[in-house]
């Protein structure tokens, strides 16, 4: 018999923030589908550990910048998906990202690209590739910080792909806003009534 557990896709979970929430998940009960770009034996050590609390779990390499890796990425979710005898997962955290510490005068136009492909572009496409694979009634939670709201010298470029985040939908373009860090946006007609688009702080 299948276990009912929900689970969770969790991009950077192998340290940081993503680490932090991959804990707390699996303390309520979830199971958890982690990537992790290079830090094979941090993931690997994560995995361990929540095995050992009776998590069923699966670390998965993945770079968030590469959008030509989604598909073999969406193709490993769903193999993950098929050796736990269930065919969807339920939630989406949208976590992996870099900090690139630079003036507005002094920001290069290739760390410009590296923050877009790896916090907006990514993000957005990943999440492209996945909702099919999502759960009716699941949910998409995408970091953002505290920096598109105010304002520190040197993370313009940072708060303004963190912004991008905020605002997009990434089912159809068009959706209505909510209260601050929780974003609701509308899809289609059928993706508005499985999912919501949800922002939180970093």
């Amino acid at each position: 018999m299948a276990d009912t557990a929900p689970i969770a896709l969790v991009t950077g979970g192998d340290r940081g923030l993503g680490l932090s929430m991959i804990r707390h998940l699996a303390r309520q009960g979830v199971d958890i589908i982690l990537t992790y770009r290079s830090n094979l034996e941090g993931a690997q050590a994560v995995a361990a550990e929540l095995t050992q609390q009776g998590r069923r779990v699966r670390a998965l390499q993945l770079d968030v910048a590469d959008t030509a890796g989604f598909d073999t990425f969406a193709g490993q979710v769903a193999e993950t998906l098929a050796q736990w005898q269930v065919s969807h997962f339920n939630f989406l955290v949208n976590n992996a990202g870099i900090g690139i510490h630079a003036p507005l005068m002094e920001t290069t136009e290739a760390q410009f690209d590296t923050l877009v492909n790896i916090h907006l572009k990514g993000a957005f496409f990943l999440t492209q590739k996945l909702v099919p694979l999502m759960a009716d009634g699941g949910r998409i939670l995408n970091i953002s910080t505290g920096l598109t709201r105010f304002c520190l010298p040197g993370y313009g470029a940072y708060a303004a792909m963190k912004g991008g985040g905020r605002s997009a939908d990434p089912l159809s373009g068009h959706g209505t806003g909510g209260a601050e860090n929780n974003r609701e946006h509308a899809g289609s007609r059928r993706d508005r009534n499985r999912f919501r688009w949800r922002g939180s702080a970093r």
